[in-house]
């Protein structure tokens, strides 16, 4: 049963103050029983309060704060959060969510499935039959969306559906062999970095539909700069690789 496999969910945070206590509760009752572990850059709007206060609800050890002096990037942010999981030595899969409930927790019971079928890493996938973006999305959105991950995956010719996505669930293992301190793109580049150099591992990738919905509060952090920065990081990936997929010797 997925269940079965000891879970913890990472989620990065800055000023996720409305979101945060909401995503928590429904992230620990889940069927899978994960524990949580939010990485906040030092949010100033009190978001590392927030979770203080929902960690005292549950019992020791569900919830987990590490909190980080600087804001630096997401990608940043994912690496404290998955050297802290794998050096614990506590968990079987590692599991990457956005922190703002655009990513569904009911698609946790049949990612981790997955996991048990024998992949090594499984993306909740908007581009798979079945995925979809939400009708709130304004449709130029969806077109931006859905043009960068084509675009990134035609480029890297990646074997998957959806190499932009954030929600991920690795085995442990697997992230343990990755070289984590050479996968250094700072935004959403990232995710595809990190999928990048799961396939070049020789990982077994399954992709699982979700669907994606607007955040529950506040605004969205993506950017132009951000989104140039991806563009610029996958022409370099094309060239060169992850850098990740292998430990060096």
């Amino acid at each position: 049963m997925a269940n079965a496999l000891r879970t913890v969910v990472v989620l990065p945070t800055y000023n996720e103050a409305e979101n945060i206590a909401g995503m928590l509760e429904r992230v620990l009752a889940s069927p899978v029983a994960p524990d949580a572990l939010v990485v906040d850059d030092s949010s100033p709007d009190g978001t590392g309060d927030v979770v203080r206060e929902v960690a005292q609800r549950h019992p020791e050890g569900r919830v987990r704060l590490l909190t980080r002096a600087t804001k630096d990037g997401l990608g940043a942010a994912y690496r404290a959060g998955f050297a802290a999981a794998v050096a614990s030595g506590d968990y079987d899969v590692v599991v990457q969510m956005d922190a703002d409930g655009s990513h569904p927790v009911t698609a946790l019971e049949p990612m981790l499935a997955a996991l048990q079928g024998g992949a090594d890493l499984v993306l909740g996938a908007r581009y798979v039959p079945g995925g979809a973006l939400d009708d709130a999305w304004p449709w130029y959105r969806k077109a931006l969306s859905r043009g960068a991950n084509t675009y990134a995956r035609m480029l890297l010719r990646a074997p998957v559906a959806d190499l932009t996505g954030g929600f991920k669930a690795w085995r442990a293992t697997l992230l343990a062999s990755l070289d984590l301190d050479a996968l250094t793109a700072a935004g959403y580049a990232f995710q595809i970095q990190t999928t990048l150099a799961a396939i070049e591992r020789g990982a077994v990738v399954r992709e699982v539909p979700i669907l994606f919905t607007e955040r529950t509060h506040g605004t969205s952090k993506m950017s132009q700069a951000i989104i140039a920065e991806a563009m610029v990081a996958v022409v370099r990936m094309r060239r060169h690789g992850s850098g990740g997929g292998r430990r060096p010797r």
